[in-house]
């Protein structure tokens, strides 16, 4: 059950991430710190996701 709220977790701090960033790209007068958020985000999800399959692999061993 955790590794789910895991992967949830993860999935969602991505997709935020990617529509921060999004969001600043294309706002005409977007404040630098959606970027910074954004990435933040995105690579919070990004480690998430890989330490999460790194736990699910080490529980089937």
């Amino acid at each position: 059950m955790a590794l789910l709220i895991r992967k949830l977790s993860s999935a969602l701090s991505f997709m935020v991430g990617l529509v921060l960033i999004l969001s600043w790209f294309y706002w005409a007068d977007s404040p630098i710190l959606l970027l910074f958020l954004g990435l933040g985000l995105l690579l919070l999800g990004i480690i998430g996701v890989v330490t999460t399959i790194a736990k699910q692999e080490e529980e089937l061993e």
